[in-house]
């Protein structure tokens, strides 16, 4: 087997090998070429140090993004490859990070603390694959398998155990048995983690191509996280495939599932330190999918102008896999809408405050007011998005 790295790669491992060192692709992007796609990001390993790394790469700039733990990211053709030095991590007494790192020679001692065995793997153009663990075996079997033993690899970072699960859901595999009964016993570790962190692995975890099985498969951890009970998880988890693949509308059908109002939906969304954006995306998809969507092209206007596309259809996306027949026709209501061009907020007339003062003696609040009557007349089809009309009519309203 050969890897055909890309040629900003090549030129950091070339410079490594030229200065006398050793540079393997790790990881990820391994894992990836065997499973045929093609990798996000690179990472390198070496058994340079960093000092001895920096000398290596003076023709190309450098980060110190890791260096205390033998990291640095090198920038080569404006693309960023991180290079660290083969490593045995030291105890993880926080439950998260190594207390210290130890720099050894060889490759197999750095594959040894690695999480996953597909993550697990090592290429160089002279070495082929070096897989001390059966990776390459168990992404030919869809198996997500914990390197050595699954308690001690949780027991050192309890964020490994939602990675298992993330990992399942986005390449759809299999947890494998031993590694799934400890992700199970190990939730505890995981709730120590930041919110954070659970936060980014879990949006890509409910956004995978077997969210839905992952979810019914390990209901207690998706709930010790979300903070909702197993059984709306379960019940999350049997219309998940009815959905978009869509983070935000997920965690809104879990909610939905659990019976929160937007209240509580909102101060989960704080538990879990989300953004201010998605907090609100996933209130306004829940508050949206409690009540039947207008099926009537004024009402749904006047949804789109206050919600947005993005909330109408993630709320009929919950209500139809929850048993609404009725919610596709509110989603092809509203493309139609906008695909038309249809007027749903005041920016969208035809006319701007200056033209209505150019008619009228009006000034600020009032203007605005004329403009929101407008509007109204306009998304009730009593008045065309027309400059002309429009003018016509805020005389009238004056």
């Amino acid at each position: 087997m050969k890897i055909a790295a890309p040629s900003f790669v090549r030129k950091v491992t070339d410079a490594l090998r030229a200065a006398g060192y050793s540079a393997y692709l790790v990881g990820g992007c391994v894992r990836d070429h065997l499973l045929g796609e093609t990798p996000h990001d690179y990472d390198v390993a070496t058994n340079a140090v960093p000092e001895q790394m920096k000398e290596a790469f003076s023709d190309l700039r450098t980060v110190e993004t890791g260096i205390e733990h033998g990291t640095l990211t090198v920038i080569s053709d404006g693309e960023p490859v991180e290079v660290t030095t083969f490593r045995i991590d030291g105890e993880y007494t926080d439950g998260r990070h190594p207390d210290g790192v130890r720099f050894t020679d060889g490759i197999e001692p750095d594959l040894s603390r690695r999480d996953f065995t597909v993550n697990a793997m090592a290429y160089s153009d002279e070495d082929g694959l070096i897989d001390l663990f059966g990776g390459e075996e168990h992404l030919k079997r869809k198996l997500i398998v914990c390197v050595g033993e699954p308690d001690e690899r949780f027991g050192e970072d309890g964020l490994r155990v939602l990675r298992a699960l993330r990992f399942a859901s986005r390449l759809d595999f299999t947890v494998e048995e031993k590694t799934a009964e400890s992700v199970r016993r190990s939730v505890p570790l995981l709730l120590r983690v930041s919110a954070e962190r659970i936060y980014s692995e879990l949006t890509r975890l409910l956004e995978g191509q077997g969210a839905a099985r992952i979810m019914r498969e390990f209901p207690g951890v998706i709930g010790a996280v979300t903070d909702v009970p197993e059984d709306a998880v379960a019940g999350a988890a049997d219309k998940t495939d009815g959905v978009a693949r869509d983070h935000i509308t997920r965690l809104a059908l879990t909610f939905a599932e659990a019976g929160l109002d937007r209240g509580g939906a909102a101060e989960r969304m704080r538990k879990l330190r989300t953004s201010r954006a998605d907090r609100e995306d996933v209130i306004a998809a829940l508050r949206l999918s409690a009540e039947p969507l207008p099926d009537s092209p004024p009402e749904m206007r006047r949804l789109l102008g206050r919600t947005g596309a993005d909330a109408v259809r993630r709320a009929a996306d919950i209500r139809a896999a929850r048993g609404d027949g009725k919610a596709k026709g509110a989603v092809r209501l509203a493309d139609g809408i906008i695909a038309r061009g249809d007027p749903v907020k005041v920016s969208d007339l035809a006319v701007k405050g200056g033209d209505i003062r150019s008619v009228l003696p009006a000034e600020g609040k009032e203007i605005g007011e004329i403009l929101e009557k407008l509007l109204f007349l306009v998304t009730e089809e009593k008045v065309k998005n027309d400059r002309d009309e429009l003018l016509a009519a805020a005389k009238e309203i004056k």
